[in-house]
């Protein structure tokens, strides 16, 4: 059901009617679009990396980097287009292509290689479906997976130590003050737009127990889908990133990750690349992971509740795509007693 077509440019011309701020409607031609009234062309990308958080997309990207027939942007690793500044206009989105002026976060793009977006947070946003299937209709579509329970608890720690949750929050509040942490791992049901508006062979779907078991065969997969050369293996192939650091100072690293999004939306990449080539980075997170200073892992009762939150999802998941990842990846979390579901569980969004 689900084939690997090559994403490759094309000639033919797509002709798409979208709205933006401005209300100005566009045309597209193969991946590149000419704006009515100005004439000018810019570059769109080929691919686009839709999700999940935290489920090995930022080792995906780093990997995607190094591949000499791949363009991403080179400033920023997360766009956030289609869900955060779709109301920015389609221009603001191809200055990170050749072709405007200002900062060109895609300046050495030609058109001759296949181009990518990688922002993780578009799988889950109820209207990023819609959007990018206006933009982009015939973009490939990548979807990363992961075994939701990890993912629950890697997304608990990217939160917390970024300081977005209180310094004493247990797991379980966490649940309720950020439902993200559940409901991005819900992929069955993130998935639902994005399989209405697109055809079954422009969705790719990649799960990270595969890169885990065999990095180099998971990136050819990739490379393949791409239309690229499937056999390159580079730097990062073997490398794991991205993983967690324990903060200094929760206090330290609320006001330094603030800063640091405020910088990003606001297109100032170049200040926070700085800051990390200074070490600030290295100031507010430790190299590695702090068991003191970090929250406890997670007690086998969270493990069995999240296990049970996610059951109905993955088994339909599992159906979508003909692989058995209820076994995978919640056999060793038997479901809680009806009595016990029904006390913690948290309700789906």
């Amino acid at each position: 059901m689900f084939l690997s077509r090559p994403c490759r440019h094309t000639q033919a011309t797509r002709a798409v009617r979208c709205r933006h701020a401005d209300r100005r409607s566009i045309v597209a031609a193969g991946m590149a679009v000419t704006m009515p009234g100005t004439g000018r062309r810019l570059l769109l990308p080929d691919f686009v990396v839709i999700g999940g958080p935290k489920c090995g997309t930022h080792w995906l990207n780093e990997c995607l980097r190094e591949h000499p027939e791949i363009d991403v942007t080179p400033d920023v690793h997360e766009i956030f287009f289609f869900d955060r500044y779709f109301d920015r206009g389609l221009e603001w989105y191809a200055h990170y292509f050749r072709g405007c002026t200002g900062d060109h976060y895609f300046r050495g793009c030609t058109g001759d290689h296949p181009i990518g977006d990688v922002t993780p947070t578009y799988l889950a946003n109820p209207l990023a479906a819609q959007r990018l299937a206006d933009v982009l209709p015939a973009a490939t579509l990548l979807v990363c997976l992961r075994n939701p329970v990890e993912r629950a608890w890697s997304h608990y720690l990217h939160l917390w130590r970024k300081g977005d949750l209180p310094r004493d929050c247990d797991f379980r509040t966490a649940c309720e003050l950020a439902p993200q942490i559940l409901t991005d791992g819900e992929f069955f049901r993130c998935l639902q737009p994005w399989l209405a508006r697109f055809p079954a062979e422009q969705l790719h779907f990649l799960v990270l127990d595969d890169a885990k078991r065999d990095s180099a065969a998971y990136l050819r997969r990739v490379y393949e889908i791409l239309g690229v050369s499937r056999d390159f293996i580079g730097p990062h192939t073997a490398t794991r990133t991205n993983q967690h650091q324990s903060p200094r100072s929760l206090g330290l690293a609320r006001v330094a990750f603030r800063v640091s999004r405020w910088l990003h939306a606001r297109g100032w990449h170049g200040g926070v690349e700085l800051g990390k080539r200074l070490g600030l980075r290295r100031m507010v997170l430790q190299d590695g992971h702090d068991p003191d200073r970090d929250p406890a892992p997670p007690k086998a009762a969270d493990r069995t509740w999240l296990a049970d939150h996610f059951r109905d999802d993955v088994t339909h998941l599992s159906e979508l795509l003909g692989r058995d990842l209820v076994r995978l990846w919640l056999a060793d979390a038997p479901s809680l007693p009806p009595r016990a579901a029904g006390g913690g569980q948290l309700q789906r969004r």
